[in-house]
């Protein structure tokens, strides 16, 4: 089930915010935050303080992942869509190349140095 939704932007400080995503739950909009993050681009989660409303309203209405720089909004989908893509593959664990920490499968950048998860291991 996806909860994308592209089109809502919002002006701040003289750039666009964009809303990137609307999650299922907390969790998730973490893990997409985090793998923005990891690319370069800063985001942040919307609606946190809603979370006592889920099940009076769906998260999808609720959970949202804003983009702070609209530029990077592409970037942005691409790394979405191989984060969604990568949650329905079954994968293993993978061992940073640049640290050598050993980082969960369902994470797409090492939690120790910030390396993006090479494309061999999923």
């Amino acid at each position: 089930m996806h909860y994308r939704r592209w089109s809502n932007t919002q002006q701040t400080r003289g750039d666009c915010v964009a809303l990137i995503y609307r999650a299922a739950n907390m969790v998730e909009a973490q893990l997409v935050v985090d793998e923005l993050r990891a690319g370069g681009m800063a985001a942040h989660i919307t609606g946190s303080y809603l979370s006592g409303a889920i099940g009076e309203l769906p998260p999808s209405d609720v959970i949202g992942v804003w983009l702070e720089e609209s530029r990077h909004r592409e970037r942005a989908r691409e790394i979405i869509e191989d984060f969604e893509s990568s949650r329905q593959r079954p994968t293993r664990d993978w061992q940073c190349d640049r640290c050598q920490e050993w980082v969960g499968r369902e994470f797409g950048a090492c939690w120790q140095c910030g390396q993006p998860r090479p494309f061999d291991t999923v």
